[in-house]
């Protein structure tokens, strides 16, 4: 379904984009393995490093509750999508079992009649 390929690209560029903040670059490709880190002393309140990594993580969750309430919806979606074409099934099935019966109603008296008008 397109609702689903536009999750997993969400899904793609939200991974990249958390990559490429990773490393800091936006020159580098996201695919490319990470570097080790270098081992920094403890970071001081209110250093920039600290504030960028709580950023993401803040964006981490929000995307998170995004993507959770999508696909809540998407699966209200389908059931209701299924719950209706099970609707539209059963009425189809029972106009087409009315219009048997009429036809097979006509034929007989089709038959009746036919046999009246030979004598």
């Amino acid at each position: 379904m397109d609702i689903e390929t536009e999750i997993r690209q969400l899904k793609l560029r939200a991974d990249a984009l958390e990559a490429t903040v990773r490393t800091g670059d936006p020159t580098l490709s996201p695919l490319r393995p990470r570097r080790r880190r270098r081992r920094h002393p403890r970071s001081q309140p209110g250093d920039p490093h600290t504030d960028t990594r709580t950023q993401v993580k803040c964006l981490q969750a929000e995307l998170n509750q995004d993507f959770s309430a999508l696909n809540d919806e998407i699966e209200s979606f389908r059931r209701h999508t299924t719950d209706q074409l099970t609707k539209i099934r059963v009425q189809t099935h029972d106009q087409y079992a009315l219009i048997l019966r009429r036809l097979t109603d006509m034929a007989i008296l089709l038959d009746v009649l036919l046999n009246q008008a030979d004598p």
